[in-house]
């Protein structure tokens, strides 16, 4: 199933964030890292502003890695911004 989503530059900076370390942990772990790569590089080739069609797969990979930021923040006490618990409904 594939989904049509409008990433703004906001989006795109939070969701690329969230997918960095999980990129690199699977890369130590010696996982393979070539779908979350291709998403990586997908998502930052994208204009703001403009809708990108994502896959169920995808979808799942950006809700998932964001919930851990997110996640993470919260136990640390950080701040999460209205950004995250958009994108976590947009995803």
């Amino acid at each position: 199933m594939m989904r049509k989503i409008k990433l703004t530059r906001a989006n795109k900076s939070t969701t690329l964030k969230a997918l960095a370390p999980y990129y690199y942990r699977e890369r130590a772990l010696g996982h393979s890292t070539q779908e979350v790569g291709k998403l990586v590089l997908k998502i930052d080739s994208l204009p703001a502003d403009k809708k990108a069609t994502f896959s169920a797969e995808e979808i799942h990979l950006m809700r998932t890695t964001i919930n851990q930021l997110r996640n993470k923040r919260l136990a640390k006490g950080q701040y999460t911004d209205a950004a995250d618990d958009m994108l976590l409904k947009l995803y």
